[in-house]
């Protein structure tokens, strides 16, 4: 097998196109040596592993003794990430989910609207001002983690230290390109972030406010609410997801987006399209990659034996492109109907934020189109994110002036 078929090479850090047209032809399931389980890059087989009874999402709680005798630094992040409701299957993901949902419902995202959009102005106020702005650290991640700051209870101020757990947790996750765990990291990043959630919590509980941590602590489902430790691990959770996903949603897109010209004149014309623009961008870009599962048993797909207990690497941004699913697939088209894209997931996990995510970038489009006309990539190519799983940019230089 081709030793080019690599995830973790960092030639593939910021354009992975190639890699998955590779993949699909040919290795569709493939076994990755570096990563120690299978990746897993066509559509239907993909979807196959998402949707399907025969892979876990558990892949904390079913950490064996012998790796933890032998690497006892994932004891922590085991403790805290398998309470993580993306992590639990039914029914305690069903328990938790139904939990979490109550701050997500379309009444409660739809009149986060006029936060967002004051947001979204205030950020664009200050990046007019200066013309020009690294897009990642000055709006693109801000903003969703302002407004998921704001839903959690987080004032403003902590803003710095969400970044910093962010990184540090997103450095395990999302899988390191480079090839490093970085458990200690993401351990300590956990751990300051269930603290502080904690804390908060004792605060709620003694004087509730019209917060999710609030909700979350008077939510009952069958009698049984969040024990004090899932309910940490789970605002830890919904901070990282708020924002981690959805900072790599608005940077990607509106890198592509500045990259197709004829695409951004034609949006600039038809702002009605820019619904249709987000789904494209997640399409084409999604910031997350892939997922990992756990079969349950043996399993057989595309001719290969998958055994119990193996790792699956389900990649949905390679689903993505499959020309199987999608005319012309690394085509951009702003205006591509249907777009049946995988970038939340499919089935009972289903990412529980993605409304809030597309209401956030259609805000974020619709202003940045309308107030920055001048908008343009500054010279010099943007760093990534050296992750596998997730994929997002680190900085984006723009200028937004005449």
């Amino acid at each position: 097998m081709s030793t080019s078929l690599d995830l973790l090479d960092p030639r593939w850090r910021s354009d992975r196109a190639p890699l998955y047209r590779q993949l699909r032809d040919e290795a569709p399931v493939h076994w990755s040596p570096r990563l120690g389980m299978w990746v897993v890059s066509r559509y239907d087989d993909v979807l196959a592993v998402v949707q399907g009874t025969d892979c876990s999402v558990d892949r904390f709680s079913r950490i064996d003794p012998v790796t933890l005798r032998e690497r006892p630094e994932l004891g922590a992040l085991q403790v805290i990430l398998r309470d993580w409701a993306v992590y639990r299957d039914p029914p305690d993901h069903t328990r938790l989910r139904s939990l979490l949902a109550q701050s997500f419902t379309p009444r409660q995202t739809e009149g986060m609207r006029p936060r967002i959009q004051s947001i979204v102005d205030e950020l664009l106020d200050r990046a007019l001002a200066r013309g020009s702005i690294d897009f990642v650290a000055d709006f693109a991640f801000p903003l969703p983690a302002t407004v998921v700051a704001v839903m959690l209870g987080v004032p403003p101020g902590d803003l710095d230290k969400v970044r910093i757990w962010s990184d540090q947790i997103a450095s395990y996750i999302g899988g390191a390109q480079a090839g490093r765990n970085n458990v200690e990291t993401a351990q300590q990043g956990l751990l300051e972030a269930c603290d502080y959630f904690r804390r908060l919590a004792r605060a709620r509980r003694e004087r509730p406010a019209s917060d999710v941590v609030s909700l979350l602590i008077a939510a009952e489902e069958q009698g049984r609410g969040l024990c004090e430790d899932e309910l940490a691990s789970n605002c830890v959770l919904l901070l990282f997801a708020g924002h981690e996903t959805t900072t790599n949603l608005i940077g990607n897109g509106l890198y592509h987006l500045l990259r197709h010209p004829a695409e951004l004149d034609r949006l600039r014309r038809n702002p009605e399209l820019v619904p249709s623009a987000v789904e494209e961008f997640l399409r084409y870009d999604p910031p997350v990659s892939g997922t990992v599962r756990i079969a349950v048993r043996d399993l057989e797909l595309a001719g290969e034996r998958i055994a119990q207990g193996q790792q699956v690497a389900a990649m949905l941004a390679s689903a993505n492109r499959d020309p199987e699913r999608f005319p012309e697939p690394e085509r951009l088209d702003l205006g591509r109907a249907p777009n049946r894209h995988l970038a939340f997931g499919y089935g009972i996990h289903f990412c529980l934020g993605a409304a809030l995510a597309r209401l956030e970038a259609q805000i974020a489009f619709r202003t940045l189109l309308a107030r920055a006309p001048a908008l343009r990539l500054a010279e010099g190519e943007p760093t990534w994110k050296p992750q596998v799983f997730f994929h997002g940019l680190e900085r984006l230089w723009l200028e937004l002036g005449v």
